[in-house]
């Protein structure tokens, strides 16, 4: 493997040492400096140069004895070797120290060791040449020490097989093993804490057991009360509350409705009814009246009708002659009276003149306009119909909005109660429009509102609970591990009674604390044969939570216990 030598000059620079160490062809490059060189005794041109060598991929060293240019090198990490035919090594501490004792002169070794045809052949540099910028080529040779790859060892290594006196044997170097101490403590510590956590958090187990069940039927009467104080679950008088929800509706809509809200045509006639002469020798005695009550109608020839605003009576007492109206008992007579009335409807074509003639509602009586009907006008508005609100209401939803009303209601039921869905009920508020029926509105525009309220009744679960546990006889050794859906029966209203109806599932008497206590601490085999032996116990299993776990934790709180219920 070729090597490059590369003298240095006195007035080189740490420039014109990069650019030469850069610009060599070949990888191992020794740098030999002139004595008491000033370019390498500066930490950072040290620093330089390491970094050049690096980035270039070359392996610098630096051929010198100066003590104080090999404490530099060792700082940056440079090779250094005494002399070209000495293996070059990275300083130590111990390397510094030998090379201050020794007071070797590192140009008398380099001027013995250096081959005859180069200090022939090299001619001395004017400084005119270097301002000129024809410094002196690098030399190459390969007949100077081996300087390769191998030789970059500490100086311990370098003398591994050689027989040293106790004298000669130095501190070992520790620097560089420093990583792996302490990657060596830190993994040291991980696997400490990994234990502990492995022996004493991580351990857990789940124990599922199975247990047998049988079912029974439960059914028993029960009361209701709204009272606090009154219930009594344990007697079966359960305290009852309602839940309600109120389902809103509105709307706008369009009126269609058209009215004239002009004046009514007013006036007055006279109402005549003639007796004949028959009725009058009939009634001369008792006399003779006929009532004309308010409302009565009475129709124009132009077939428009009017109706009277107050009532009349065309009355004789039987008298004759004199102020009477019936003058003779031989001969007919006529009574007359005055009765105002009104235009059933707004308009000025309600008005008509003293030329028209008149028929009447009541039977017999005849009328004529003293003055004429008058004062009609015409005033045409938009008025709600009941038609509209009927459209309107047609998007309140029916059978589906009702459906959706109970959703919401049942959606108030929490998991502590049970509905009694017997008693659900829905009350459908009317229809109330703003403004009414008939009622004029200025912009064609009305609101229409309902409320629909949906009501439930509800109980407690646990005071449910509490009623069958108390009915429910148990033996010794059997407990409820479940209760079906309770539901009630024959229900009508909270002030009668009904049927509390579930099933209960009961089986042996084995707790989670029981099971907890028999456990812990125990082997996984252990706890499989131990709780297996209890009746009614059909299949266990020990799940740890970790593969080596092979015990039961003696700490509860890292037991967990799952029991499942099975129907016989």
């Amino acid at each position: 493997m070729n090597k490059e030598v590369i003298y240095l000059e006195p007035e080189d620079d740490i420039t014109d040492i990069l650019t030469k160490l850069q610009r060599a062809e070949q990888k191992l490059v020794a740098l030999v400096p002139p004595k008491k060189a000033a370019m390498f005794r500066s930490a950072v041109n040290m620093k330089l140069v390491a970094r050049a060598a690096k980035e270039s991929k070359k392996v610098a060293v630096i051929v010198t004895a100066d003590p104080a240019v090999v404490k530099l090198a060792m700082a940056a990490q440079i090779p250094v070797a005494k002399t070209l035919q000495s293996r070059p090594v990275v300083p130590t501490p111990e390397m510094i120290k030998d090379t201050e004792n020794e007071e070797q002169i590192i140009d008398e070794d380099l001027a013995e060791d250096t081959p005859k045809n180069d200090t022939k052949d090299k001619k001395p540099q004017t400084k005119d040449a270097k301002a000129e910028g024809t410094k002196s080529a690098p030399k190459k040779t390969d007949d100077v020490i081996n300087i390769d790859e191998d030789s970059l060892e500490n100086d311990s290594k370098d003398k591994k097989n050689k027989k040293k006196s106790p004298k000669d044997k130095k501190v070992p170097n520790l620097e560089k093993y420093r990583k792996w101490i302490i990657l060596g403590s830190v993994a040291g510590v991980l696997l400490i804490v990994f234990f502990v956590w492995a022996l004493v958090f991580a351990p857990a187990a789940k124990i599922t057991v199975a247990m047998h069940t049988s079912a029974n039927n439960f059914n028993e009467p029960v009361t209701f009360t709204t009272d606090e104080a009154a219930a009594n679950a344990e007697e079966g008088k359960f305290l009852v509350k309602q839940l309600t929800y109120e389902d809103k509706f509105e709307a706008d809509f369009t009126a269609t409705g058209q009215e004239d809200r002009g004046e009514k045509a007013r006036g007055s006639l006279k109402v005549s009814y003639e007796l004949s002469a028959s009725a009058v020798q009939k009634n001369s005695k008792d006399g003779f009246s006929i009532e004309i009550p308010a409302g009565t109608e009475f129709t124009a020839s132009n077939g428009l009708r009017y109706r009277a605003t107050g009532g009349t009576t065309l009355s004789w007492d039987g008298a004759i002659g004199g102020d009477s109206p019936c003058k003779s008992n031989r001969a007919s007579c006529t009574l007359n009276s005055t009765i105002d009335v009104e235009a059933t409807n707004s308009g000025s074509n309600y008005d008509v003149g003293t030329s028209a003639t008149w028929t009447s509602s009541v039977g017999g009586v005849t009328a004529k306009a003293n003055s004429g009907i008058s004062g009609g006008t015409t005033k045409m508005v938009t008025t709600v119909t009941q038609a509209d609100i009927n459209k309107a209401a047609e998007d309140r939803g029916g059978e589906n909005k009702e459906a959706e009303g109970k959703a919401k209601l049942m959606e108030e039921v929490t998991d502590d109660e049970i509905a009694i869905e017997a008693s659900y009920k829905v009350e459908v508020g009317d229809l109330k429009s703003s403004p009414g029926v008939g009622s004029e509105t200025s912009d064609g525009k009305a609101h229409l509102s309902a409320v629909t309220t949906y009501s439930i009744y509800v109980v407690e679960k646990a005071k449910i609970e509490e009623f069958i546990d108390k009915k429910t006889e148990l033996g010794e050794d059997q407990r409820i591990y479940s209760i079906g859906e309770p539901y009630f029966e024959s229900f009508n209203n909270i002030d009668e009674g009904a049927n509390l109806k579930t099933t209960i599932k009961v089986g042996p008497t084995v707790t989670e604390e029981d099971i907890i206590e028999r456990t812990k601490g125990r082997k996984i085999g252990e706890v499989q044969s131990l709780l297996r032996s209890i009746n009614g116990v059909s299949s266990v299993e020990v799940t740890p939570s970790y593969f080596w776990v092979r015990k039961v934790p003696k700490k509860a709180e890292k037991i967990t216990v799952d029991m499942t219920v099975e129907d016989e």
